[in-house]
């Protein structure tokens, strides 16, 4: 396998993925401004990776410019240049460009951005789909902690701590995948999520319409895709 090089490479799964493989290049704003399609293409070039891992991406909603600046407009750069240099690009997306609102979302489910940030997401993905050899993963994780005093307890989701899913994420960026998957793990309430590694949180509901109600994944191909690799471990996944 040739070199991985991880954009936004020192975010929260940048680092956990320096945990997981030490032979990973890791690059940030300082080393490509993917907002700069010229720098992308001269620091590829330079580097010469076999695969990248965009993980580079602003968050907050109400940075608006920012989000189109980076997630969309940077994204395209990257794609641009992974499609010129025969590179293999691994995009990471969100859970959140489902509807997030019955759950149990495949692949091909229709889609439909519950906020700014999904939509610049899936703007993302557009340009991605570009690369001969793309490989798109929609997911979503939080800190090894959860550092809040409650959590929803009718709001669903198969999110996973960054240490349970970055070891996901770097297993089917290093395979011959391509197209989109889903990676999480079982469907649960974000109080069971909480309660994962913090028991004594406080459960509350959602009453109101500020956060998606359910963006639970359908999760078979990856677990097809993990029993045809670990065939002994397959059964111990979890539903």
């Amino acid at each position: 396998m040739g070199k991985i090089q991880v954009l936004g490479g020192f975010g929260l799964l940048g680092k956990e993925f320096a945990k997981l493989d030490k032979s990973l290049v890791f690059s940030g704003k300082s080393e490509i401004d993917i907002t700069n399609y010229l720098k992308v293409s001269s620091c590829l070039s330079y580097s010469k990776p076999s695969t990248v891992i965009l993980c580079a991406a602003v968050l907050d909603n109400g940075k608006k410019e920012e989000i189109i600046k980076t997630n969309i407009q940077g994204t395209a750069n990257v794609a641009l240049a992974c499609m010129n240099q025969g590179i293999r690009l691994v995009y990471i997306s969100t859970d959140y460009v489902y509807p997030s609102t019955f759950g149990n979302y495949k692949e091909s489910d229709p889609l439909l951005p519950t906020n700014d940030y999904a939509w610049s997401k899936l703007g993302g993905e557009c340009s991605v789909r570009m690369v001969p050899n793309h490989l798109i993963i929609r997911t979503s994780f939080g800190a090894s902690d959860f550092f809040y005093s409650h959590a929803f307890n009718n709001k669903w989701t198969s999110k996973d701590y960054v240490d349970v899913i970055a070891p996901m994420i770097l297993e089917a960026s290093k395979s011959d995948l391509t197209g989109i998957i889903n990676i999480g793990t079982e469907k649960k309430s974000m109080l069971d999520y909480a309660r994962k590694r913090n028991p004594d949180i406080t459960g509350k509901p959602l009453t109101d319409n500020s956060s998606p109600r359910d963006s639970s994944l359908n999760l078979s191909k990856w677990k097809s895709f993990h029993k045809s690799i670990h065939p002994a471990g397959s059964a111990d996944m979890e539903n």
